[in-house]
């Protein structure tokens, strides 16, 4: 009686040291921890399996906390996409990050960018296809950010509609960005959160722990939780993909248009407009350039042969800087069809791309100039005896207080009006309309310019 007696106030105490224990960790670890272990999750879009996502977390014989995820698509046979991410933070309060990696792979070429600290912050070594350089970053980051979010949550039961501005590195465009989050639901599984990235409105459920169960990318893209073996299972797409947007009829001296209006004509609830109004000079950006200056992944800014082309150009010809270095890219490379260089420096060794390496070599220009710019996507006209539109890419640069548009691959300081710039949500929703029952544009008014 008394030995069992022991051992039950020996239980009591163990748990109670362990309750005690648990309810003094920080918030930080508390939230880690529930993290601790791996994941898989199957990638759909509209039905099709087409990539898998896998995030493994674990704390090494040091006490460092690793977080590493990985994402593998396919949207187009034969040209699969893996971004994988490795975040090392430190293991005390506040946990500084002391090590991260990013790698973006597709088209054979591979971005990478790894982030060590220093005095400064921290020190990028960015890797381009084959070219290496180094890059310093005013950041500060640690888990407690990282997980702010996660924290945010449980320290008390949210109710929907609570939001919370979060901080997420962006190893692409090279800065710590806010990212707002807002709970749409709590429920019997645990939070229905969204967020604004990376396809619109993206919303994640979370279980009663936290961990993503299943996301909705725009109501296009889903993530569902599922075994290795079926989230790896990826097959030949159903369907193959068609980037061609026909157009009822040819557009006679289609560079000089003012305006345009077209039907859009497609059988079947896509949630796609009915009718788009476009116009010369189409821009999207709005408020000052800020946001879009600088170093990034794609834009080797400092590069030496960026900043030689930036000199000649500026030294070329003319007056209006915007001009200049338009004709800079525009010069620069040849029109390469289904020939991708992959990355700015690739191109201009290589002296020929496709409509984004010559709209991403703009932008890289424009910003080793000072002018804010950035490349956009789209669709845009294509002339011939089979008229369409197609996925294009364009820029828009800010100077005197406004954005303007501006088009390097056809050397167009004034964009006309069969350029349709695209959202990453409306993009994906023209994507699968055309795929599964084609959409067809429809000339409904056409205004020229009277020079």
């Amino acid at each position: 009686m008394r030995r069992g007696l022991v051992v039950i106030v020996g239980v009591v105490l163990v748990l109670a040291a362990m309750l005690w224990l648990e309810s003094s960790r920080p918030p930080t670890v508390k939230i880690a921890s529930n993290m601790l272990g791996e994941s898989w999750y199957r990638v759909e879009l509209s039905g099709d399996h087409v990539g898998f996502m896998y995030n493994r977390s674990f704390v090494d014989r040091l006490g460092h906390w690793h977080f590493f995820s990985t994402t593998h698509f396919l949207l187009a046979d034969g040209d699969p996409n893996t971004i994988t991410k490795h975040l090392t933070f430190g293991p005390q309060s506040p946990f500084p990050l002391i090590e991260a990696r990013y790698a973006n792979r597709q088209d054979g070429q591979v971005h990478e960018t790894r982030l060590v600290p220093d005095a400064a912050g921290f020190r990028a070594t960015l890797v381009r296809g084959g070219e290496r350089s180094e890059v310093a970053l005013d950041w500060s980051f640690d888990m407690e950010t990282f997980v702010a979010f996660e924290t945010w949550l449980a320290t008390e039961r949210r109710t929907p509609d609570s939001q919370f501005l979060a901080h997420t590195p962006d190893f692409e465009r090279l800065r710590v960005t806010q990212r707002a989050y807002r709970v749409v639901d709590v429920n019997a599984e645990g939070y229905l959160v969204e967020t604004n990235a990376p396809f619109a409105a993206t919303q994640t459920q979370l279980d009663a722990s936290l961990r993503p169960l299943r996301l909705s990318m725009a109501g296009i893209f889903d993530v569902v939780a599922a075994s290795e073996a079926d989230a790896i299972a990826l097959k030949s797409l159903r369907r193959k993909t068609n980037y061609r947007f026909e157009v009822d009829q040819r557009l006679e001296d289609h560079t000089n248009l003012a305006a345009l209006e077209l039907g859009v004509a497609v059988t079947g609830d896509f949630d796609l407009p009915r009718r788009l109004e476009l116009s010369h000079n189409p821009v999207t950006t709005r408020g000052g350039g800020d946001a879009f200056v600088g170093e990034e992944l794609r834009y080797p800014v400092s590069a030496p042969a960026i900043q030689n082309l930036v000199r000649k150009a500026l030294d070329g010809p003319g007056d209006d800087p915007v001009a200049q270095l338009l004709r800079a890219s525009h010069e620069a490379l040849r029109y390469a069809v289904d020939r991708p260089a992959g990355s700015v420096l690739d191109a201009l060794r290589r002296g020929a791309g496709e409509c984004t390496d010559y709209a991403d070599l703009f932008t890289t220009l424009a910003r080793a100039a000072g002018l804010p710019a950035r490349t956009i996507y789209g669709l845009a006209y294509q002339d011939g005896g089979k008229p369409a539109f197609l996925f294009h890419a364009w820029n828009e640069v800010y100077r005197d207080g406004r954005w303007q548009s501006v088009d390097p691959t056809w050397n167009q300081m004034r964009v006309d009006a069969t350029h349709l710039p695209l959202s990453e949500e409306l993009a994906a929703r023209f994507m699968l309309a055309n795929n599964v029952a084609g959409v067809q544009f429809v000339v409904e008014k056409a205004d020229y310019f009277e020079d």
